[in-house]
C-alpha cells in the first residue's frame, strides 16, 4: 500500500517535469529539431499509457484518439482521417452496454440536429429524418437480444426465436430475423468451428417462409465476422483464400437452395464495416474461390457504406457522399453496379415509412437514378425483400404511391420509383418465387435477366 502512494503522489509530479522539460526542448534545436524531438517525446508516454489500458477502455481510447486527430485536421484545414471501422468496431462489443445505448438515444440526435443547419433549408428536414431512420434501425440491431430475450446459455430453438418475433410490429421484424440468424449462428459457432445444416436441418424444416431471406442474412454476417478476425493486410493470399473458401462453405453448407445468396452478400457488409482495409486483397483473391461471391459481396459492401458512421450526419447527404464516393472506392463495372445496387437498397428498406428521404435523394441523384439499371435493381430488391419478409406491413403502399407536391416531382417519383416497383411487385416476384431464387434480391441483376 505505502509503494501504491508514492506511486501515485510521483506521477503528477513525472508529468510536471515531463512538461517541462518538452517546453524546453522547443526553445532549444532548431524548427524542425523541435517539432519532432517534441513530437517524439509525446508519442511515446501516448503509446505507453495506452499500453496499461484494456477491454471496452482501450477501445474508447483508440475511437477518442481518432476524432481527436479529426478535429486537429480540421483545424489545420485538412480533410480528417478517422477510422470508422474502430468506431463500428467498438460498437459492436458495446452494443448492449448502457452507455453505448445512451450515446445512440440522447447523444447524436442532438448533434446531428446543429449539423442540419449545414444543409440547404429545402433538404434538412428530410436528411434530419433519414439520420433519424438509421439511429432508428442501430437500435433495433443492437437490442434485438435484449427484445427478443436471446441468451447465449439458452438452448431455445430457432424456430420458437422466430415466432416470438412474429408478434412483433412489421417494420421492426426484419431486423429482429436477422439478429436472431446472427445469434444461431453465433451460438453455433461457439459449440463447432464448422457448423453446417443450421437452416437446413430437422429442427429448422417448420421454419415460415417469410423468416428464410433475413435468417440467412444473419446465419452469414455471424459466419463473416469469424472469417475476417483471423485476417489482416499482411495476410498471405493462400490464407485469404482459404478464410474466402472457409467462409462460403460455411453459408452453402448452412443454407437452403434459392437463399444462400442472402447469407453470401454478408461478407461485403461485415468486411466494409468491420474491415475496410481487407475488401482489396478479398476482391482479389474471390475469383479463385468463388465467381458467384463477388457480385454478392460488393452488393454487401455498398450496403454498407450507407451505414459508416462518416456517412450519418445529415450534412454528408443532399447529395450523399456515399454515392459520389463510390467511384473512387470500387475497381471496375461489375463492382460498381453491385454497390449502387446496395446502396439504393438500403436507402430504401431503412427509410421505407418516410418517402420525403428518397424524394430528396432524386432531387440530386435523379439523373443517376435515370441512367443506371443498378439504382431500380437495388430500389425493387429492397422493396420485394420487404414484401417477402412483411407482406402484411403498411409502408410499402404508402411509398409506391407517394405523391411529391411540385409536379416535376411527382413525374420523377411515377417514373423512377412506382412504375418499377409496381412492376417488380407484380411480376418479379412472382418468378424469383417460382424459381426459388430469392437470393437474387441479394445483388444485381440487369433489366430483363
Amino acid at each position: 500500500m505505502r509503494d501504491l502512494a508514492k506511486s501515485v503522489v510521483t506521477l503528477p509530479w513525472a508529468m510536471s517535469m515531463f512538461g517541462i522539460q518538452q517546453m524546453a526542448n522547443l526553445v532549444s534545436p532548431t524548427a524542425a529539431q523541435r517539432v519532432a524531438g517534441t513530437t517524439a517525446a509525446f508519442d511515446a508516454v501516448t503509446q505507453a499509457t495506452e499500453r496499461q489500458l484494456d477491454g471496452w477502455m482501450k477501445q474508447t481510447y483508440k475511437v477518442g484518439h481518432g476524432v481527436q486527430n479529426g478535429l486537429v485536421d480540421l483545424m489545420m484545414g485538412q480533410p480528417p482521417a478517422v477510422d470508422s471501422s474502430a468506431i463500428m468496431r467498438m460498437a459492436a462489443e458495446m452494443q448492449s452496454g448502457a452507455l453505448f445505448q445512451a450515446l445512440i438515444k440522447y447523444g447524436m440526435p442532438p448533434v446531428a440536429w446543429i449539423d442540419s443547419f449545414l444543409v440547404p433549408r429545402r433538404d434538412s428536414a428530410a436528411v434530419l429524418q433519414e439520420f433519424s431512420n438509421k439511429l432508428y434501425i442501430i437500435q433495433l440491431v443492437t437490442q434485438v437480444h435484449s427484445m427478443l430475450g436471446l441468451d447465449h446459455d439458452s438452448h431455445e430453438p430457432v424456430t420458437a426465436l422466430v415466432d416470438r418475433a412474429a408478434n412483433m410490429e412489421t417494420f421492426p421484424r426484419l431486423w429482429a430475423v436477422e439478429g436472431i440468424g446472427n445469434y444461431f449462428g453465433d451460438k453455433a459457432l461457439t459449440e463447432t468451428p464448422e457448423p453446417h445444416a443450421l437452416l437446413t436441418g430437422d429442427m429448422t424444416k417448420t421454419l415460415p417462409p417469410w423468416s428464410l431471406t433475413m435468417l440467412h442474412a444473419g446465419i452469414g454476417m455471424s459466419f463473416a465476422k469469424a472469417v475476417l478476425k483471423n485476417l489482416d493486410a499482411n495476410s498471405p493470399a493462400d490464407v485469404v483464400r482459404a478464410g474466402i473458401a472457409r467462409f462460403v462453405g460455411l453459408c452453402r453448407n448452412s443454407s437452403r437452395p434459392g437463399y444462400t445468396g442472402a447469407a453470401l452478400e454478408s461478407l461485403g457488409l461485415a468486411t466494409r464495416t468491420l474491415y475496410p482495409n481487407l475488401i482489396p486483397m478479398i476482391d482479389r483473391e474471390m475469383p479463385a474461390v468463388d465467381l458467384e461471391l463477388t457480385g454478392y459481396f460488393w452488393h454487401g459492401v455498398g450496403r454498407a457504406m450507407y451505414f459508416e458512421p462518416m456517412n450519418m450526419l445529415p450534412s454528408v447527404n443532399a447529395p450523399w457522399r456515399a454515392v459520389k464516393r463510390l467511384e473512387q472506392d470500387v475497381p471496375n463495372e461489375r463492382a460498381y453496379k453491385n454497390a449502387l445496387s446496395g446502396i439504393s437498397w438500403a436507402i430504401t428498406v431503412v427509410n421505407m415509412r418516410n418517402p420525403e428521404v428518397m424524394e430528396a435523394f432524386l432531387r440530386h441523384h435523379g439523373e443517376l437514378a435515370e441512367r443506371d439499371d443498378a439504382f431500380r435493381n437495388g430500389l425493387t430488391s429492397s422493396l420485394l425483400m420487404r414484401y417477402d419478409t412483411t407482406r402484411d406491413g403498411t409502408n410499402i403502399s404508402p411509398f409506391i404511391h407517394y405523391e411529391p407536391t411540385e409536379p416535376e416531382a411527382l413525374a420523377t417519383w411515377k417514373r423512377l420509383i412506382a412504375a418499377p416497383c409496381e412492376h417488380a411487385l407484380r411480376n418479379t416476384y412472382g418468378q424469383l418465387r417460382q424459381t426459388n431464387s430469392l437470393e437474387e434480391l441479394f445483388h444485381y441483376r440487369s433489366e430483363g435477366a
